[in-house]
């Protein structure tokens, strides 16, 4: 592993996006956090782009968005946290393996 700036930016956006995750387990789905982490990795992503794709980020993204709408059924509701912390989970895979790349 190197360790640069390169590392050290994307370490701290993956302890950012474990706040994330810890956010939407505790049930919080008015938090402005979530959609705050998405558009910083939004800019570092297209500042930095060395092996983290963009499509997660943006997918993440417009479910965080649909999240905030109260009026959605309790089980769709349910489904898009699901597809939410899929991507969430793959954008920080894909985080971990450029720092180790």
């Amino acid at each position: 592993m190197r360790i640069d700036t390169y590392t050290f930016t994307t370490g701290l956006l993956i302890i950012f996006g474990i706040f994330v995750i810890y956010t939407r387990m505790r049930n919080w789905v008015e938090s402005n956090v979530p959609i705050f982490f998405y558009v910083i990795m939004a800019m570092y992503v297209n500042t930095y782009a060395d092996g983290i794709p963009a499509l997660p980020i943006y997918i993440g993204l417009v479910l965080t968005l649909l999240l905030r709408f109260e009026f959605m059924n309790s089980s769709f509701n349910i489904f898009l946290r699901g597809a939410e912390g899929c991507s969430l989970a793959a954008l920080l895979y894909f985080c971990w393996k450029s720092m180790y790349a």
